[in-house]
C-alpha cells in the first residue's frame, strides 16, 4: 500500500500526547480535534484504497450515485453554476444550459471516481488512459536546453496529467496549494506524484523556476483562477464577461526565458483523456506585454467551447 498506517498511527499517537501537555484550553482543544481529524483519516483512507481496486465500471455506478446526489439532492453550487454557464454563454437556450450544467455534474462525479482509481491503478493502466498530441515542441525545447511553462485549466480531469511523465521524456513539475489537513494533503501528494510528477507547492513555485532556470523542464500551472486582487491585474473579454486573470505564468516565463504551451484536455470517451500540445511561443522575452496571457485565454476559452461540460463550472471566478 502507497502509505504505513500503522507506523504513522503510532507516530500521530505520540505526536499529539506530547504536544497537550501545559498547553491552555483553547490551544488543547484545536490539537484534540486536529488528532480527532487524523483518526478519522486514518479509518477512512484504508476504505477508500479498498474502493479504488474496484472495477471501473463499478466505479462510474458510483459515479451516478454521486452525480444524483450533488445534481438532484444537495444542488451543489447550483445557482453558481448555472449563472456562470448562462452569463458565458448568453445566446443559449434555457435547454442548452440545462444540458450543460447537468452534464458538468456528471463529469464532476466522473472526477470524483476517477481520483480514487488512481490510487491503487497500475502505471501502465494509467498511462494508457491519457493520449499526447503535438508533445514533440517540447521534446525539441528540452533538447535545446529550454524549460516549458504549460499553462493549463481546470478542463475534463486535470488529474489524469499525473502521469503525463511517462509520456514524455522529460522532468515534469506541478503547481499545487496545499490542503488544511496535513494527512489529506499527504495522500493527495502520494495520489500525484506516485506516477512521476515532481510537486511544488504554489509559494514556491515561482522560486523553484527561477532557482531551477538551467535545468530543463516542464511545469504545469493551472492559470483560471480569480486574482486576488483583481484591480492590478489584466482585464480581458473571457466567455463573454469582463474577467481579470493572473499573469504570473508569462512573468516566470519572461524571467526564465521558457517556452509557453497550453495543454488542451479533453475527454474523449469515459475514461479516456487526449492532452494536446499547443505552442504559444518559444522564448517569451521575444513576445509583447502581456501578449503570452491573452493567447493563453483564447486556448482555454476555446477548449471551454469544445466541451463546455468540461469546466469547473462551480468555481466562483468571478467573484470579484
Amino acid at each position: 500500500m502507497w502509505y504505513d498506517c500503522s507506523t504513522i498511527w503510532e507516530n500521530s499517537i505520540i505526536n499529539s500526547t506530547e504536544d497537550m501537555i501545559g498547553l491552555d484550553a483553547d490551544t488543547h482543544k484545536k490539537i484534540k480535534m486536529k488528532f480527532v481529524t487524523k483518526i478519522i483519516c486514518w479509518i477512512l483512507f484504508p476504505f477508500l484504497y479498498l474502493i479504488s481496486t474496484l472495477p471501473m465500471a463499478v466505479l462510474y455506478k458510483v459515479s451516478y450515485v454521486i452525480f444524483l446526489i450533488l445534481y438532484k439532492i444537495l444542488h451543489y453550487r447550483e445557482r453558481v453554476t448555472v449563472q456562470n454557464i448562462s452569463r458565458a454563454f448568453p445566446d443559449k437556450k434555457y435547454n442548452e444550459i440545462g444540458s450543460i450544467e447537468k452534464n458538468f455534474y456528471r463529469n464532476f462525479a466522473d472526477i470524483f471516481v476517477e481520483t480514487i482509481k488512481s490510487v491503487s491503478i497500475s502505471p501502465r493502466e494509467q498511462k494508457s488512459k491519457l493520449d499526447i498530441k503535438g508533445f514533440d515542441f517540447v521534446k525539441d525545447q528540452i533538447e535545446k536546453g529550454n524549460s516549458i511553462i504549460a499553462c493549463l485549466g481546470h478542463c475534463a480531469n486535470w488529474e489524469i496529467l499525473n502521469c503525463l511523465p511517462s509520456k514524455i521524456d522529460a522532468d515534469v513539475y506541478s503547481s499545487y496549494k496545499p490542503m488544511t489537513t496535513s494527512i489529506i494533503n499527504k495522500a493527495m501528494l502520494d495520489i500525484r506524484s506516485r506516477f512521476g510528477m515532481h510537486l511544488i507547492t504554489s509559494r514556491s513555485t515561482a522560486r523553484y523556476i527561477l532557482s531551477n532556470r538551467n535545468k530543463p523542464s516542464l511545469y504545469l500551472l493551472i492559470a483560471d483562477q480569480c486574482p486576488k486582487n483583481v484591480k492590478s491585474a489584466y482585464q480581458i473579454t473571457f466567455l463573454n464577461q469582463k474577467t481579470s486573470v493572473l499573469s504570473g505564468p508569462e512573468k516566470l516565463a519572461i524571467f526564465t526565458g521558457s517556452a509557453v504551451i497550453y495543454i488542451k484536455l479533453t475527454r474523449k470517451e469515459r475514461g479516456h483523456f487526449e492532452a494536446e500540445c499547443q505552442p504559444i511561443c518559444e522564448n517569451a522575452n521575444n513576445m509583447q506585454s502581456l501578449e503570452i496571457t491573452k493567447k493563453y485565454t483564447e486556448l482555454l476559452e476555446q477548449n471551454i467551447q469544445y466541451d463546455p461540460s468540461c469546466w469547473l463550472w462551480t468555481h466562483k471566478r468571478w467573484k470579484r
